[in-house]
């Protein structure tokens, strides 16, 4: 995906340059002096990298198409230059803070309907202000969607993500717990719970000191992920306790599967104790209290 995008990136330079050029073959006035410098506007646009490049190219984009803008409406009417205004909206949406991106698009959408004016036609004119509103407000409320859109799904995974682990966290796992338990309610298989927790962990940060042993939790939490289903989920229930969800699952497999991570864990040097169980339709929570309690009985 990265190579795709640095080809649509030189893509869209090698067009932007190509759409200047072809503007210089068609017969201008002395303000075909000015293309040459739109040309070293893109240059430097272009060494200023991807992340930098855009604001710059929000006026020199908007500099160009309010030129062509009045070309094409006062000389030429065959010019699609007026076609081109979105890009100016859609650069600045994506270059510059919302509140900033708005103003910017208002100043070049004023822009380009003062050099429209006077219009030909009262039909060609409103219709080119109804085309620049639409284009910038669209332009506008996609940056904006996909802001916030990235906003929810970083709090989301900040919110339901283990920060040392990378594991979902204590809520994460309560919410896959209800989803699973009314899934069973409408007729699916039945699922097993695991808990586990680490023996002497305390111990161990006194001895080696609470760094070693948060890369002891980081190591035993990949060790589990790598050691069940991909349908199946490892979650970091807290402290040095993780929970393990397994749909579909019986509580005869349920056991197999402890016993098989036990003995894996005990290999590692890390060993810990089990608490298995099979869901049986009660209350969610009255089902992990049954769990946690025969992990406390192998503790």
């Amino acid at each position: 995906m990265l190579g795709l995008a640095r080809v649509l990136y030189l893509t869209a330079w090698l067009g932007a340059v190509g759409g200047v050029l072809l503007q210089l073959t068609r017969p201008k006035g002395l303000e075909v002096w000015l293309y040459p410098l739109f040309l070293l506007g893109l240059l430097l646009a272009y060494r200023q990298g991807p992340k930098r490049a855009p604001r710059l190219l929000v006026h020199l984009a908007g500099g160009y198409l309010l030129l062509e803008v009045f070309w094409a409406f006062h000389r030429d009417p065959e010019s699609p230059a007026p076609y081109w205004t979105g890009l100016v909206y859609l650069l600045s949406a994506f270059a510059f803070p919302f509140p900033q991106a708005v103003g910017w698009a208002a100043f070049w959408g004023l822009a380009f309907l003062l050099a429209s004016w006077p219009w030909p036609s009262l039909y060609q004119g409103l219709h080119f202000l109804f085309a620049q509103l639409t284009l910038a407000s669209m332009a506008l409320l996609l940056a904006r969607f996909r802001e916030l859109y990235g906003q929810a799904r970083f709090w989301k995974t900040e919110a339901l993500t283990d920060p040392l682990t990378g594991l979902p966290n204590r809520r994460a796992f309560e919410m896959a717990l209800e989803k699973e338990v009314a899934r069973v309610e409408r007729g699916g298989p039945p699922f097993a719970l695991v808990l586990l927790d680490l023996d002497h962990f305390k111990a161990l940060n006194d001895t080696h000191g609470h760094p070693y042993g948060d890369e002891v939790l980081r190591r035993v939490g990949r060790f589990l992920v790598e050691g069940v289903r991909g349908q199946d989920l490892v979650a970091r229930w807290g402290g040095e306790e993780f929970a393990l969800l397994l749909p579909a699952t019986g509580l005869e497999e349920a056991l197999e599967v402890a016993e098989r991570l036990r003995r894996g864990l005990e290999r590692l040097g890390h060993p810990a104790s089990f608490g298995v169980g099979a869901y049986a339709g009660e209350e969610p929570s009255a089902f992990f209290g049954r769990v946690d309690q025969a992990l406390y009985r192998a503790k």
